[in-house]
């Protein structure tokens, strides 16, 4: 309320000769658009929040409105301050409605006021230029301000409403996008995570199956080196046996060899005591009459030395197969 009294003192300090010479600038009798459009700025910023009040009042908007005493409250609000500002119009152009429109025109075009202010601005120009007539005495006396104020302000709140669905839907649609991209960023980061997942379990699964098939060569090796080895080892003793096997058939041909040996010199041994019998029968007689000599034949000495020979051989060769065989 304090703004629209501000305009009204701002308004009502034009003179009356702006009421007979409409063409006169207000600025040059003490009118100061400049001041008047800040106050009609702030008044407005008073009707934007008194609709914006009574649209919420009626269900045009999703935020609770169970603080509010009186949903009337608003529009009577501005209903007076609208009248007020209105009634300091007409006051202040005389009634003239060339002058108004000249006034607000001034008004309106201010550095100070802009956007939405202005298009409201002009939006309340027009308006009283509609309501007013070209009876200057008229529109002094008479002026319905209740009227143009009542169609503004449903006009105004309609305009009102417009904005606050447009700006619900559009925070809405705002918040769907950032649910949508927030949706989106997580579907994202898990569809990553589940590859990484994933990469990590094939990388895991390859791992274990390198390392599977490397025990699985490395046994196969040490299969393979056991093996050789039992094979080895198998044919070294089987070579050892062969040797073995070998060494005693030589041992028992030599055995067999000597023993055909020793039988030989037996046998050379056996004749060889036979002759002397028989030269003993046939010189016997000889032998009364001369001395048998002392000394022993060299056949005897030999058959006795080779007989000796052999025997040992046999013996040593015997003891050697027994040592093997022991073995």
């Amino acid at each position: 309320m304090k703004f629209s009294v501000a305009l009204t003192c701002s308004l009502v300090s034009v003179g009356s000769a702006a009421v007979i010479v409409k063409s006169q600038n207000f600025l040059g009798n003490g009118m100061q658009p400049e001041v008047v459009a800040r106050t009609l700025s702030s008044v407005e910023e008073e009707w934007k929040a008194q609709a914006s009040v009574f649209a919420r009042c009626n269900g045009t908007s999703t935020e609770a409105s169970s603080t509010l005493v009186n949903c009337e409250d608003a529009p009577n609000s501005f209903d007076k301050s609208c009248g007020t500002v209105v009634a300091a119009i007409i006051q202040g152009s005389g009634g003239d409605r060339d002058v108004a429109k000249e006034y607000m025109n001034d008004v309106c075009t201010q550095k100070s006021i802009s956007g939405w202010h202005q298009q409201q601005c002009q939006a309340l120009a027009t308006a009283v230029q509609s309501f007013m007539t070209a009876d200057r005495y008229e529109n002094r006396e008479h002026f319905n301000t209740a009227k143009l104020c009542k169609s503004f302000w449903v006009k105004f709140s309609e305009e009102e409403q417009e904005r606050i669905k447009k700006e619900v839907a559009e925070r809405e649609a705002a918040e769907k996008q950032a649910e949508e991209k927030a949706s989106q960023e997580e579907k994202v980061e898990k569809e990553e995570l589940d590859a990484e997942q994933a990469a990590a379990k094939a990388a895991a699964e390859q791992e274990a199956e390198r390392k599977q098939e490397e025990a699985k060569k490395h046994a196969e090796l040490e299969a393979k080196l056991k093996a050789a080895e039992s094979e080895a080892k198998l044919a070294q003793k089987k070579a050892e046996a062969e040797a073995i096997a070998a060494a005693a058939e030589t041992k028992k041909k030599e055995a067999e060899m000597a023993e055909q040996e020793h039988a030989k010199a037996m046998a050379n041994l056996d004749a060889t005591k036979a002759a002397p019998v028989a030269k003993e029968n046939s010189t016997e007689v000889q032998q009364k009459v001369e001395p048998a000599p002392t000394a022993v034949a060299p056949e005897v000495q030999a058959a006795n030395v080779s007989l000796a020979n052999v025997t040992e051989k046999v013996v040593a060769t015997n003891s050697s197969a027994a040592v093997n065989a022991t073995k």
